[in-house]
């Protein structure tokens, strides 16, 4: 039995759930089989783009095609097969005429013949047509999101394609899906409360809870990393318009908070820093020392025995630079070429630290009490500021939609040609600066809601150590937790020097500690030293510590360093 292999496809799933193309363009290939006296084979592509998409079943059907399985193909129209003119050409030459292959297309099967050179021009001519009607089409579509926009005024219009998993297209309007908004925000809490991506998946995966576009019904880790990085949840979606090169934002619903979004950003970038898939060994400083250069340290432990019997172990930091500019094939600047021994670098820093807290007036009994008696109310005063500046959030977003609006019914009055080119610019320009002007308040407000945020990781980090100031910190990971709450970063930096022949070269390191609060030399000043029932006020200090050119930590070149 000969088989007719005919190609389905539609461009969206709205075409896909809404129309009825699929299955009209699947009774068509049938008739056509029927009438060529073939079997009906689907090869069904389904809801996806010739452009940004990946097809599965195509690429399926060419490896057919090579594989001698498929000898007669058929679709509506090439513009289902090829993505443009190039696409169709190499189509022809590689799988139709290579492998004998017949293709048939339109409603009547019409056999598409290259058995002359006046059939192989008009398929040349035929696929450049359909290319240019893709992109007119394109284009049409383009305009008419921009149309949707312009009309939608200040509701959350709805433009097409895959709704984002949290949200459904409800009377063309971004809605949110109570249910998958509930997964939303347990995906969010629990990277944040330090579960991994892998766990995530396997609950949703457990709980049956379905993921957009998967053919398997499981979730994809990629697919969980996207969302976290997906502003559109906090209430600003973002489309690129590609006929009109700009980008446009709009107000939808929320569903996670601004501060919790910024919060996670940030725990995904120095997840991301610090990810080390051929890493097997956890250091206390990982992800707090950073070079100079702006590079992060690296950091290498290597144990083993010699055939001798011998035991070696090698424990060292160094700057990753170079790893850097090998990957990106650019000249490494940093000077910083020495590495640290590991063991006396860490005690160096633990003990810095703790002789700045011990030092540290905010931190000593008599203040720390008050700082605890008053955790309660600066837990509720930060949850009151953190509400305020949400909701000032909002405002600012539904702004930038307005001005947003107002910019694409310029855009439309250019291309319909309504006013002069002139005047049009001249309005763009002041509501592209008071856009401008509300991102960046919108970014200051995103920095007040990390500082809130940092607030209250202090309080949080005085409740857990106060106790523990005076006392040994021993398990690894207590000290990592104790580190991470009151330091920033640990900046290495070079210290340079002659060496016997005179030239300049490095000869040791120098350490800058970065605390999130300013402990360093704080006071506590007595409103009156000989009444001292009049209380006392705090005074800040820094929150640099800087250690020049510190010994012991910088490792000895061609000898082991000798034991103190």
């Amino acid at each position: 039995m000969k088989y007719l292999d005919c190609y389905t496809r539609v461009s969206t799933a709205e075409q896909k759930t809404e129309g009825s193309s699929l299955t009209v363009q699947a009774d068509i290939g049938k008739r056509v089989a029927k009438k060529l006296g073939f079997k009906f084979r689907h090869r069904n592509e389904g809801a996806r783009s010739s452009t940004i998409h990946y097809r599965e079943v195509l690429e399926q059907l060419r490896s057919d095609i090579s594989n001698g399985k498929v000898k007669h193909i058929w679709c509506l129209d090439r513009s289902r097969l090829f993505r443009d003119m190039t696409d169709g050409l190499m189509f022809r030459r590689d799988y139709l005429e290579k492998h004998g292959v017949s293709l048939y297309e339109g409603e009547f099967g019409r056999e598409v013949r290259f058995d002359n050179e006046n059939e192989m021009l008009t398929y040349d001519i035929l696929t450049r047509l359909q290319e240019y009607e893709n992109k007119v089409r394109s284009e049409r579509s383009q305009r008419g999101k921009v149309e949707k926009l312009k009309r939608a005024g200040d509701k959350s219009v709805y433009l097409g394609g895959t709704a984002l998993f949290g949200y459904e297209n409800i009377k063309k309007q971004w809605t949110v899906n109570k249910e998958e908004a509930k997964w939303v925000k347990y995906i969010f809490d629990s990277y944040e409360k330090g579960k991994t991506l892998l766990e995530v998946k396997k609950e949703l995966d457990r709980n049956g809870v379905p993921p957009r576009r998967s053919k398997s019904g499981l979730w994809v880790i990629a697919t969980l990393h996207k969302m976290l990085r997906n502003k559109s949840y906090t209430g600003i979606h973002t489309v690129y318009m590609k006929s009109l090169d700009k980008s446009f934002s709009f107000k939808v619903p929320k569903i996670i908070t601004v501060s919790q979004f910024n919060r996670i950003q940030k725990l995904m970038d120095k997840n991301h820093k610090n990810k080390d898939n051929n890493k097997k060994h956890n250091n206390l400083l990982d992800g707090l020392l950073v070079c100079e250069c702006g590079s992060q340290m690296g950091s290498i432990v290597r144990e083993f025995t010699r055939g001798t019997g011998a035991k070696v172990s090698t424990k060292k930091y160094f700057c990753r630079s170079s790893e850097y500019s090998w990957r990106e094939a650019r000249d490494n600047q940093c000077t910083n070429g020495r590495t640290l021994y590991m063991d006396e670098t860490d005690k160096l820093i633990m003990s810095l630290v703790k002789d700045t807290v011990r030092d540290s007036s905010i931190l000593k009994e008599e203040t720390k009490k008050e700082v605890l008696e008053r955790k309660n109310l600066v837990e509720k005063d930060i949850a009151a500021e953190r509400n305020r500046l949400e909701d000032k959030c909002q405002r600012i977003q539904r702004q930038i939609d307005t001005i947003e609006n107002q910019i694409v019914e310029l855009e439309v009055d250019r291309t319909l040609e309504k006013r002069s080119e002139s005047v049009i610019n001249k309005i763009l320009s002041r509501y592209e600066e008071e856009l401008e002007r509300q991102n960046s308040e919108y970014l200051s407000v995103e920095n007040e809601l990390t500082q809130l945020d940092e607030n209250l990781i202090w309080v949080d980090w005085v409740k857990q150590f106060s106790d523990r100031i005076n006392t040994n910190i021993k398990s690894t990971k207590n000290k990592q937790e104790f580190l991470r709450g009151l330091l920033e970063s640990v900046v290495v930096k070079s210290v340079m020097g002659n060496d016997r022949d005179g030239k300049e070269v490095q000869v040791g390191h120098s350490l800058e500690l970065n605390f999130k609060m300013k402990i360093v030399n704080d006071k506590l000043v007595w409103k009156d030293e000989k009444n001292k029932n009049k209380g006392y006020d705090l005074k800040n200090g820094k929150s640099k510590l800087s250690k020049t050119n510190v010994k012991d930590i910088t490792m000895t070149k061609g000898r082991k360093k000798k034991a103190g």
